[in-house]
Protein backbone atom coordinates (compact mmCIF):
# COMPACT_ATOMS: atom_id res chain seq x y z
CA UNK A 1 0.00 0.00 0.00
CA UNK A 2 2.85 2.39 0.79
CA UNK A 3 4.40 1.77 -2.63
CA UNK A 4 1.05 2.58 -4.26
CA UNK A 5 0.80 5.86 -2.36
CA UNK A 6 4.34 6.78 -3.40
CA UNK A 7 3.50 6.00 -7.02
CA UNK A 8 0.48 8.33 -6.91
CA UNK A 9 2.54 11.11 -5.34
CA UNK A 10 5.22 10.56 -7.96
CA UNK A 11 2.72 11.30 -10.73
CA UNK A 12 1.64 14.49 -8.99
CA UNK A 13 5.13 15.91 -8.53
CA UNK A 14 6.44 14.77 -11.91
CA UNK A 15 3.60 16.31 -13.95
CA UNK A 16 3.60 19.52 -11.91
CA UNK A 17 7.32 20.04 -12.46
CA UNK A 18 7.06 19.13 -16.17
CA UNK A 19 4.35 21.74 -16.73
CA UNK A 20 6.40 24.37 -14.89
CA UNK A 21 9.34 23.60 -17.16
CA UNK A 22 7.15 24.02 -20.24
CA UNK A 23 5.46 27.22 -19.07
CA UNK A 24 8.56 28.91 -17.66
CA UNK A 25 10.96 27.67 -20.35
CA UNK A 26 13.35 26.51 -17.63
CA UNK A 27 14.92 23.07 -17.45
CA UNK A 28 17.47 22.84 -14.58
CA UNK A 29 15.86 22.10 -11.23
CA UNK A 30 18.17 24.59 -9.52
CA UNK A 31 17.05 27.34 -11.87
CA UNK A 32 13.37 26.61 -11.26
CA UNK A 33 13.92 26.65 -7.50
CA UNK A 34 15.88 29.91 -7.71
CA UNK A 35 13.03 31.60 -9.56
CA UNK A 36 10.01 30.32 -7.67
CA UNK A 37 11.33 29.20 -4.28
CA UNK A 38 14.59 31.02 -3.51
CA UNK A 39 14.27 30.36 0.22
CA UNK A 40 14.75 26.63 -0.46
CA UNK A 41 18.34 27.24 -1.53
CA UNK A 42 20.99 27.18 1.18
CA UNK A 43 24.73 27.75 1.18
CA UNK A 44 27.40 25.69 2.89
CA UNK A 45 30.38 27.09 4.79
CA UNK A 46 32.20 27.65 1.51
CA UNK A 47 29.31 29.69 0.15
CA UNK A 48 28.30 27.08 -2.40
CA UNK A 49 24.51 27.03 -3.04
CA UNK A 50 22.61 23.76 -2.59
CA UNK A 51 19.07 22.60 -3.33
CA UNK A 52 17.39 19.40 -2.17
CA UNK A 53 13.64 20.01 -1.91
CA UNK A 54 13.01 20.46 -5.63
CA UNK A 55 15.13 17.47 -6.52
CA UNK A 56 12.78 15.41 -4.38
CA UNK A 57 9.89 16.73 -6.48
CA UNK A 58 11.74 15.72 -9.61
CA UNK A 59 12.35 12.24 -8.21
CA UNK A 60 8.73 11.95 -7.13
CA UNK A 61 9.63 11.40 -3.47
CA UNK A 62 7.93 14.57 -2.17
CA UNK A 63 4.82 16.58 -2.98
CA UNK A 64 4.87 20.40 -2.99
CA UNK A 65 2.80 22.13 -0.34
CA UNK A 66 -0.40 23.98 -1.18
CA UNK A 67 1.32 27.25 -0.24
CA UNK A 68 4.15 26.61 -2.71
CA UNK A 69 1.78 25.59 -5.51
CA UNK A 70 -0.19 28.81 -5.00
CA UNK A 71 3.03 30.82 -5.18
CA UNK A 72 4.09 29.16 -8.42
CA UNK A 73 0.63 29.50 -9.97
CA UNK A 74 0.58 33.21 -9.10
CA UNK A 75 3.83 33.58 -11.07
CA UNK A 76 2.61 31.30 -13.90
CA UNK A 77 -1.16 31.91 -14.24
CA UNK A 78 -1.42 29.52 -17.22
CA UNK A 79 -0.34 26.59 -15.04
CA UNK A 80 -3.33 24.24 -14.95
CA UNK A 81 -2.23 21.02 -13.26
CA UNK A 82 -3.76 20.60 -9.79
CA UNK A 83 -1.33 18.88 -7.44
CA UNK A 84 -3.90 18.97 -4.63
CA UNK A 85 -7.01 18.01 -6.56
CA UNK A 86 -9.34 15.81 -4.41
CA UNK A 87 -8.98 12.89 -6.82
CA UNK A 88 -5.42 12.33 -5.57
CA UNK A 89 -6.82 11.68 -2.09
CA UNK A 90 -9.21 9.11 -3.57
CA UNK A 91 -6.44 7.41 -5.56
CA UNK A 92 -4.04 7.36 -2.60
CA UNK A 93 -6.66 5.92 -0.28
CA UNK A 94 -8.74 3.30 -2.13
CA UNK A 95 -11.15 2.97 0.82
CA UNK A 96 -11.64 6.48 2.25
CA UNK A 97 -13.99 7.22 5.13
CA UNK A 98 -17.38 8.85 4.65
CA UNK A 99 -16.01 12.08 6.13
CA UNK A 100 -13.11 12.08 3.67
CA UNK A 101 -15.49 11.59 0.74
CA UNK A 102 -17.67 14.43 1.99
CA UNK A 103 -14.64 16.72 2.13
CA UNK A 104 -13.59 15.73 -1.40
CA UNK A 105 -17.06 16.48 -2.77
CA UNK A 106 -17.33 19.76 -0.86
CA UNK A 107 -14.08 20.91 -2.45
CA UNK A 108 -15.58 20.68 -5.96
CA UNK A 109 -17.63 23.41 -7.73
CA UNK A 110 -21.41 23.53 -7.29
CA UNK A 111 -22.08 22.40 -10.87
CA UNK A 112 -19.84 19.34 -10.42
CA UNK A 113 -21.58 18.45 -7.14
CA UNK A 114 -25.00 18.57 -8.80
CA UNK A 115 -23.82 16.31 -11.62
CA UNK A 116 -22.36 13.95 -9.03
CA UNK A 117 -25.68 13.68 -7.20
CA UNK A 118 -27.57 13.09 -10.45
CA UNK A 119 -25.14 10.44 -11.64
CA UNK A 120 -25.36 8.54 -8.35
CA UNK A 121 -29.12 8.16 -8.62
CA UNK A 122 -29.76 7.62 -12.32
CA UNK A 123 -29.37 4.91 -14.91
CA UNK A 124 -26.03 5.01 -16.74
CA UNK A 125 -26.30 3.40 -20.21
CA UNK A 126 -22.98 4.54 -21.70
CA UNK A 127 -20.31 1.97 -22.51
CA UNK A 128 -18.19 4.28 -24.64
CA UNK A 129 -17.49 8.01 -24.77
CA UNK A 130 -19.75 9.92 -27.14
CA UNK A 131 -21.18 13.41 -27.55
CA UNK A 132 -24.33 12.59 -25.59
CA UNK A 133 -22.28 11.51 -22.58
CA UNK A 134 -20.02 14.58 -22.82
CA UNK A 135 -23.00 16.93 -23.08
CA UNK A 136 -25.09 15.30 -20.34
CA UNK A 137 -22.33 15.46 -17.73
CA UNK A 138 -20.72 18.74 -18.87
CA UNK A 139 -17.43 16.94 -19.51
CA UNK A 140 -16.17 19.54 -21.99
CA UNK A 141 -15.87 21.96 -19.08
CA UNK A 142 -14.03 19.48 -16.84
CA UNK A 143 -10.40 18.51 -16.54
CA UNK A 144 -9.35 14.87 -16.65
CA UNK A 145 -9.01 14.92 -12.86
CA UNK A 146 -12.55 16.32 -12.45
CA UNK A 147 -14.01 13.61 -14.68
CA UNK A 148 -11.99 10.83 -13.07
CA UNK A 149 -13.16 11.87 -9.60
CA UNK A 150 -16.77 12.06 -10.79
CA UNK A 151 -17.01 8.62 -12.39
CA UNK A 152 -14.68 6.75 -10.05
CA UNK A 153 -16.36 8.08 -6.90
CA UNK A 154 -19.78 7.12 -8.26
CA UNK A 155 -18.44 3.70 -9.27
CA UNK A 156 -17.20 3.06 -5.74
CA UNK A 157 -20.54 4.09 -4.26
CA UNK A 158 -22.69 2.07 -6.64
CA UNK A 159 -24.35 -1.02 -5.21
CA UNK A 160 -23.06 -4.42 -6.29
CA UNK A 161 -26.62 -5.18 -7.35
CA UNK A 162 -26.29 -2.58 -10.14
CA UNK A 163 -23.88 -4.69 -12.18
CA UNK A 164 -24.57 -3.05 -15.55
CA UNK A 165 -23.99 0.45 -14.14
CA UNK A 166 -20.74 -0.69 -12.52
CA UNK A 167 -19.58 -2.23 -15.79
CA UNK A 168 -20.45 0.83 -17.85
CA UNK A 169 -18.76 3.25 -15.45
CA UNK A 170 -15.61 1.10 -15.65
CA UNK A 171 -15.70 1.16 -19.45
CA UNK A 172 -15.84 4.97 -19.44
CA UNK A 173 -13.19 5.47 -16.74
CA UNK A 174 -10.64 3.34 -18.58
CA UNK A 175 -10.84 5.44 -21.76
CA UNK A 176 -11.13 8.92 -20.21
CA UNK A 177 -7.52 9.74 -21.24
CA UNK A 178 -8.64 9.54 -24.89
CA UNK A 179 -10.99 12.46 -24.29
CA UNK A 180 -8.48 14.53 -22.32
CA UNK A 181 -5.32 14.10 -24.38
CA UNK A 182 -4.43 17.78 -23.76
CA UNK A 183 -4.66 17.45 -19.99
CA UNK A 184 -1.28 17.99 -18.26
CA UNK A 185 -1.38 14.44 -16.89
CA UNK A 186 -1.02 13.06 -20.43
CA UNK A 187 0.54 16.04 -22.20
CA UNK A 188 3.69 16.27 -20.08
CA UNK A 189 4.60 12.61 -19.68
CA UNK A 190 6.44 10.44 -22.18
CA UNK A 191 5.10 7.05 -23.28
CA UNK A 192 6.72 5.05 -20.47
CA UNK A 193 5.66 7.54 -17.79
CA UNK A 194 2.13 7.51 -19.19
CA UNK A 195 1.99 3.71 -19.04
CA UNK A 196 3.20 3.74 -15.44
CA UNK A 197 0.59 6.34 -14.51
CA UNK A 198 -2.21 4.38 -16.18
CA UNK A 199 -1.19 1.21 -14.34
CA UNK A 200 -1.14 3.07 -11.03
CA UNK A 201 -4.59 4.57 -11.55
CA UNK A 202 -6.05 1.18 -12.50
CA UNK A 203 -4.39 -0.38 -9.48
CA UNK A 204 -6.15 2.14 -7.25
CA UNK A 205 -9.46 1.07 -8.75
CA UNK A 206 -8.64 -2.58 -8.06
CA UNK A 207 -7.57 -1.86 -4.48
CA UNK A 208 -10.90 -0.16 -3.80
CA UNK A 209 -12.53 -3.58 -3.69
CA UNK A 210 -16.13 -4.24 -4.61
CA UNK A 211 -17.08 -4.99 -8.20
CA UNK A 212 -14.36 -4.82 -10.81
CA UNK A 213 -15.12 -7.51 -13.35
CA UNK A 214 -13.02 -8.52 -16.33
CA UNK A 215 -12.94 -5.19 -18.17
CA UNK A 216 -9.60 -4.23 -19.71
CA UNK A 217 -7.70 -1.79 -21.89
CA UNK A 218 -4.00 -2.74 -22.09
CA UNK A 219 -1.85 0.30 -21.36
CA UNK A 220 0.40 -0.23 -24.41
CA UNK A 221 -2.62 0.08 -26.67
CA UNK A 222 -4.12 2.93 -24.66
CA UNK A 223 -0.95 4.99 -25.08
CA UNK A 224 -1.09 4.30 -28.81
CA UNK A 225 -4.76 5.30 -28.87
CA UNK A 226 -3.86 8.62 -27.18
CA UNK A 227 -1.35 9.18 -29.96
CA UNK A 228 -3.98 8.36 -32.61
CA UNK A 229 -6.37 10.90 -31.09
CA UNK A 230 -3.60 13.50 -31.39
CA UNK A 231 -3.11 12.59 -35.05
CA UNK A 232 -6.81 13.12 -35.72
CA UNK A 233 -6.62 16.58 -34.13
CA UNK A 234 -3.54 17.50 -36.17
CA UNK A 235 -5.12 16.33 -39.44
CA UNK A 236 -8.31 18.26 -38.71
CA UNK A 237 -6.33 21.44 -37.97
CA UNK A 238 -4.41 21.06 -41.23
CA UNK A 239 -7.72 21.20 -43.10
CA UNK A 240 -9.35 23.74 -40.80
CA UNK A 241 -6.65 25.85 -39.08
CA UNK A 242 -9.16 27.94 -37.13
CA UNK A 243 -11.12 24.97 -35.84
CA UNK A 244 -10.83 23.51 -32.36
CA UNK A 245 -9.66 26.87 -31.03
CA UNK A 246 -11.18 26.31 -27.59
CA UNK A 247 -10.77 23.48 -25.14
CA UNK A 248 -14.49 22.47 -25.17
CA UNK A 249 -14.43 22.27 -28.97
CA UNK A 250 -11.40 19.99 -28.92
CA UNK A 251 -13.03 17.74 -26.34
CA UNK A 252 -16.23 17.48 -28.37
CA UNK A 253 -14.21 16.71 -31.50
CA UNK A 254 -12.33 13.95 -29.65
CA UNK A 255 -15.62 12.54 -28.32
CA UNK A 256 -17.07 12.43 -31.84
CA UNK A 257 -14.01 10.50 -33.06
CA UNK A 258 -14.57 7.88 -30.34
CA UNK A 259 -18.17 7.31 -31.44
CA UNK A 260 -17.99 7.79 -35.21
CA UNK A 261 -20.52 5.29 -36.61
CA UNK A 262 -18.82 5.37 -40.01
CA UNK A 263 -15.52 4.10 -38.59
CA UNK A 264 -16.38 0.92 -36.71
CA UNK A 265 -12.80 -0.34 -36.42
CA UNK A 266 -11.57 2.84 -34.75
CA UNK A 267 -14.53 2.96 -32.36
CA UNK A 268 -14.04 -0.67 -31.28
CA UNK A 269 -10.26 -0.26 -30.94
CA UNK A 270 -10.71 2.76 -28.66
CA UNK A 271 -13.23 1.03 -26.39
CA UNK A 272 -12.38 -1.20 -23.43
CA UNK A 273 -13.39 -4.86 -23.63
CA UNK A 274 -14.41 -7.88 -21.60
CA UNK A 275 -11.82 -10.57 -21.22
CA UNK A 276 -13.25 -13.37 -23.30
CA UNK A 277 -14.36 -16.28 -21.16
CA UNK A 278 -16.77 -19.23 -21.45
CA UNK A 279 -19.97 -19.59 -19.55
CA UNK A 280 -22.07 -22.71 -19.04
CA UNK A 281 -25.76 -23.15 -19.67
CA UNK A 282 -27.88 -25.95 -18.21
CA UNK A 283 -26.99 -29.28 -19.79
CA UNK A 284 -23.27 -28.68 -19.65
CA UNK A 285 -22.98 -26.94 -23.03
CA UNK A 286 -20.14 -24.38 -23.08
CA UNK A 287 -20.56 -21.12 -24.96
CA UNK A 288 -18.32 -18.07 -25.32
CA UNK A 289 -19.39 -14.74 -23.91
CA UNK A 290 -21.57 -13.29 -26.68
CA UNK A 291 -20.99 -9.64 -25.73
CA UNK A 292 -19.67 -7.55 -28.65
CA UNK A 293 -17.07 -5.88 -26.40
CA UNK A 294 -14.83 -8.91 -26.09
CA UNK A 295 -11.12 -9.29 -26.63
CA UNK A 296 -11.36 -11.17 -29.94
CA UNK A 297 -13.44 -8.42 -31.56
CA UNK A 298 -11.20 -5.73 -30.09
CA UNK A 299 -8.04 -7.45 -31.39
CA UNK A 300 -9.49 -7.72 -34.89
CA UNK A 301 -10.19 -3.99 -34.87
CA UNK A 302 -6.57 -3.23 -33.94
CA UNK A 303 -5.40 -5.60 -36.68
CA UNK A 304 -7.44 -3.60 -39.17
CA UNK A 305 -5.84 -0.36 -37.98
CA UNK A 306 -2.43 -1.87 -38.68
CA UNK A 307 -3.21 -3.47 -42.04
CA UNK A 308 -5.85 -1.35 -43.77
CA UNK A 309 -4.32 1.36 -46.00
CA UNK A 310 -6.98 3.89 -45.00
CA UNK A 311 -5.38 4.01 -41.54
CA UNK A 312 -1.86 4.67 -42.84
CA UNK A 313 -1.80 8.01 -41.01
CA UNK A 314 -1.64 6.00 -37.76
CA UNK A 315 1.43 4.01 -38.82
CA UNK A 316 3.79 5.90 -36.53
CA UNK A 317 1.47 5.31 -33.58
CA UNK A 318 1.31 1.54 -33.91
CA UNK A 319 4.81 0.75 -32.74
CA UNK A 320 5.96 -0.41 -29.31
CA UNK A 321 6.70 1.92 -27.66
CA UNK A 322 4.60 4.50 -29.46
CA UNK A 323 6.65 7.17 -31.22
CA UNK A 324 3.67 9.04 -32.63
CA UNK A 325 3.30 12.47 -31.04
Amino acid sequence: MKSHTLAIDGIRSRVWLAEIRAMADLQPVHGIASRFDPDSIWRDDAGIPHQSKWYRYENGTAVPSEKLTRTVTAALPTLSFQVHHPVWTLLRNPKPSVRTIERMVAHMPIKWRQIFQDLKSEYFPYRQINLRLVSKYNMAEMSYLDALLLFELVRRQTSLRSVKKLENLTFVILVLPLLYIDDPVWKYQDAEQTKASLRTIVQSMRLSGGYWGEILFPVDRLVQAISMQRVLVERHLQRNPRALNTRPRRIRFLASALSNDSDEHYVIATTAFFREHPFILHGGTIFWNPDACVKAVWRRAWQSLKQDAKYSHFAGCLTRPSHCK
